[in-house]
């Protein structure tokens, strides 16, 4: 995935010749400029040190108010180490003790996503792991977002085995995706093994355990979103499967893609979408190839060729009717030997920078944040690369190149001194200056 940007990187640290600091809370590069992004940010901080003590009052109504605040200070950018270990700590114990009440959904909804979110703010941390004879202490460095997985993996996995509540259980799928998504950076590949058996006995009940809720079954919402958190996790697992090869064996992934095909079939045209995508980066990470599988991919080759050319007659739904026949016309290109699409989003407010995807892995990624993020995508995106921090957003890694685009800009630029100069020619020449 590369970042298109008019960026130089020194020594880790990020710096920008066109300003990433362009649009909402980054509207400049000068001094006042940094000084009221730094005030946000500052603001921020002091909601999150708020709401460290709210989130652990007795009254429902405040500790929903204060996760709701917390939510809204986290979508936008705060830097790792604007927030100190203690404070993760309180934070975190808040939002597990939220997550576990069940008391009212929507309490627990918040937490869930606010723990994502702060997983997301931190990063992995240090990738040292903590023996058992060792106490962890939230006011040394420590494992970032592997502490919030070891706190809420217990607790989300009872959503996603008990809940009948279906926006609760989409909730629970996304933190748990997210969360695992960071923490795998920390190469903690235990953490993702069982985050991706979690996800695939929801999609799968029969390989997982016993199921009490019955949301998955009547809601196709929670199976798609089920699928994509899936896919989200595989995307990660390309060192757990070099150092696991029986978790990446033929047979294993023939019943997977299987499944996953079998949901090409589905009503749902969410879900369909979702299944198109698993299976194209199942197939691109080679976890199914044609020698071993290739009726399979023959099979799945010929019913993404159908839904790309679904027709829009009479009795079919509009919903991402279009997005549907443009996935799996790719998804057909690509299986036909051709490449994965290039996905292209917008990097800052000042279009002078694109974020652009070429591959599965790098396309689910993104979207996925995307969905996940909104409105607080593109501060998280230019903050962590403003503040070169080492937990990017997006993929573990960014590649940061000047494109097409900031060659555009710095025309621009040029053009616009150049204009400026002529500019002033003029206004000497009018008033009878004896020079240019």
């Amino acid at each position: 995935m590369v970042l298109g940007k008019s960026i130089r990187r020194s020594n880790g640290h990020a710096s920008s010749s066109s300003s990433i600091l362009d649009g909402d809370d980054t509207s400049s590069a000068s001094g006042g400029g940094m000084s009221i992004y730094y005030q946000k940010i500052n603001q921020r901080v002091a909601v999150l040190e708020k709401v460290a003590v709210s989130v652990h009052e007795s009254r429902a109504s405040t500790r929903e108010a204060a996760l709701a605040s917390l939510v809204g200070a986290l979508e936008g950018f705060v830097p790792a180490h604007f927030i100190g270990w203690h404070l993760r700590g309180e934070i975190v114990r808040g939002c597990c003790a939220s997550i576990k009440k069940g008391a009212a959904a929507k309490e627990a909804r918040l937490a869930l996503r606010a723990v994502a979110l702060l997983a997301v703010t931190l990063g992995p941390g240090s990738k040292r792991r903590i023996l058992p004879a060792e106490t962890y202490n939230p006011l040394e460095p420590g494992p970032g977002s592997k502490k919030i997985m070891a706190e809420t993996f217990p607790l989300v996995s009872r959503i996603l085995e008990v809940s009948t509540d279906a926006p609760l259980v989409i909730a629970a799928l996304e933190s748990l995706a997210v969360v695992a998504f960071v923490d795998v950076a920390a190469e903690n590949m235990d953490d993702t093994e069982a985050c991706v058996k979690a996800l695939w006995g929801l999609i799968r009940p029969s390989t997982g355990p016993k199921v009490a809720g019955v949301a998955w079954k009547t809601s196709p919402h929670v199976l798609a979103a089920a699928v994509s958190a899936w896919t989200l996790v595989l995307t990660t697992t390309d060192g757990w499967k070099k150092k696991k090869a029986a978790a990446s064996s033929p047979a294993a992934w023939r019943d997977t893609a299987a499944h996953l095909a079998s949901l090409l079939h589905s009503d749902s045209r969410a879900v369909r979408m979702a299944a198109g995508e698993a299976l194209a980066v199942t197939i691109e990470m080679k976890l199914l190839t044609r020698d071993s599988n290739g009726a399979l991919i023959s099979g799945v080759a010929a019913r993404a060729s159908e839904l790309a050319n679904e027709a829009a007659g009479a009795g079919v739904g509009k919903a991402n009717f279009v997005e549907q026949k443009e996935l799996f016309k790719s998804i057909t290109t690509f299986l036909a030997g051709g490449k994965a699409p290039a996905s292209s989003v917008r990097a800052s407010s000042s279009h002078h920078g694109r974020l652009t995807a070429s591959t599965w892995t790098d396309i689910v990624r993104l979207n996925f944040l995307r969905r996940f993020l909104g409105g607080g995508f593109l501060p998280h995106l230019q903050g962590k690369v403003l503040m070169g921090e080492e937990a990017p957003l997006i993929g573990q890694v960014f590649v940061v190149k000047e494109d097409d685009m900031a060659m555009d800009h710095k025309k621009k630029v040029e053009k616009q001194r150049t204009l400026n100069r002529e500019r002033q020619i003029v206004s000497d020449l009018k008033h009878g200056s004896s020079h240019v």
